[in-house]
Formats: structure tokens, sequence, C-alpha cells
């Protein structure tokens, strides 16, 4: 019998879609597992509440800090699970199908999605001058009402004001080239492609012909930026790197991408 599962969600003002770098991933993960799921709108203030309420626990590094829950979320069966990696581990195991799909190279797929978050994701910041200002500072024109007055509060005191973040980045943009900085930020994860390739020539991770779960962690990144900043010169700039293998990888996930509700 099929679990039943809620998928929580980021709300915003590009509702029902997911935006977030991590709640996209799980996006992907359910349809590509062709999961039925309920899709539940959470604007940021109400996470805390909402993932406690189903008796979610904060990570032991997270305690006492400002932000101690986030999205995504699922609610299967009885149990609600936080974060995206824990989330795909999680349907990898019910059933050895899923697992093949998201993580087809076992240990090493895993080891994979730990790179890039570690090693790959802080040099495509470096590339693109920093994704502090370039991506996230542009957030909350995007978010709900309530959401961007949190997204500003909690933000704001670690980064600075993000309305500096925003003209520092567009002064930028105009000396260096937006599609430049897409570019060079893009770089690092065609090389992290080609050092797991092995002699396989496909498209996605391991050189495979479909996508796994870092290609999803790939996709996310990529599709925050759109979101923040708008689809046209960032998936042209990735059409022209790389002989266009980013580029390929979105189209090649772009039906999964919406969310599905049941």
């Amino acid at each position: 019998m099929a679990p039943e599962i809620t998928f929580h969600d980021l709300t915003s003002q590009k509702w029902p879609y997911s935006w977030s770098p991590f709640t996209l991933r799980t996006t992907q993960c359910l349809n590509y597992l062709e999961l039925t799921y309920k899709h539940n709108e959470i604007s940021y203030p109400d996470i805390a509440k909402t993932l406690s309420s189903l008796g979610v626990k904060p990570d032991p590094e997270d305690v006492g800090e400002a932000i101690q829950f986030t999205l995504p979320a699922i609610s299967i069966d009885d149990e609600t699970i936080m974060g995206s990696f824990a989330i795909a581990e999680k349907l990898a195991a019910l059933d050895k199908a899923y697992e093949k799909k998201l993580f087809p190279q076992g240990d090493k797929s895993k080891d994979a999605v730990k790179t890039l978050e570690k090693e790959i994701v802080p040099q495509m910041a470096t590339g693109m001058g920093g994704m502090r200002k370039h991506v996230i500072a542009f957030v909350p024109f995007f978010l709900d009402e309530r959401g961007a007055e949190y997204f500003y509060a909690t933000r704001e005191p670690k980064l600075g004001k993000l309305e500096d973040l925003r003209k520092v980045a567009l002064e930028e943009e105009k000396e260096k080239g937006w599609k430049e900085l897409v570019q060079a930020a893009a770089i690092p994860v065609l090389d992290f492609y080609k050092q797991i390739d092995g002699e396989e020539k496909g498209i996605f991770a391991y050189g495979g012909n479909k996508p796994q779960f870092v290609d999803f962690c790939v996709v996310g990144f990529v599709q925050w930026w759109i979101c923040a900043r708008g689809e046209e010169e960032i998936m042209a700039a990735l059409e022209e790197v790389g002989d266009g293998r980013l580029a390929k990888i979105m189209k090649g996930c772009e039906r999964l991408m919406n969310p599905r509700e049941v």
C-alpha cells in the first residue's frame, strides 16, 4: 500500500511552484519516483511551529540558534522528516527500485552529494562573486509578505542590509557581466561532473542517461537563481559554457520541477 505523504514546502508569490534550492530537490524526488502527495504551503515564520507540532526535533548543532527548523520536510504516514538529503534517503528506503533511481551508484552517489555541498557549492558562490549578493538578497522580492518580513529579520543580522547587497551586486554585474558571473559559477560544477563521469557519456551524474539525486541538487541551485533573477540570461549563459551540459541537465529535469498534488 502506498504511503500517505505530505510535502511541506515554502510558499511564495510563485506558489504552488517550488523555488528553494532545497525544497526543489524534494519536488524532483517525489515526481521522479511517481509518488502521490499533498503539497502543503508554509510561510517562513510558520515553519518552526508547524514542524515542532509534528514532532520534529532540530539538529543538535542548531539548538539555540535563531533558525532551528527548515524546509523541505515530508510527513510520511505518522513520521515527519526534515532536510532534503534525509528525505531522499527515506524515500529510497521505501523500495529498492527507488534507491536505484535516486542513488544508482550506492554510497558513491551519496558521497557525490556531500562533495557537491561541501566543496563545489562554495566554489560556485566564489565564481559568481557571492550568492549572498547576487541571489539571496533578491529572494524577498517574490516571497509572501510575512515570509519577506521574516527573511529580512533573520538574514540581515548575519548578511547585512540586503538592499545594500543588491546595489553592490548590480554594480558588479554591470562591470563584469551577469552572464559571465553565471558561467564562472557553472565551471566548478562542470568540472565536478567530469571528475565523476568515468567512461560514460550521458549528461547526468556519472555520465548517466537518467538523473539521480545529486543532479536534483544541482538543478535546485540553478532554478533558485532563475527564480531570483530571471530565466533568459541564466539559461543563455549555461548554454554557452561546457558544451551546454548544465542547460541540458536543466531541460532534462524540467518536467520534474512542478509539484503534482494528489
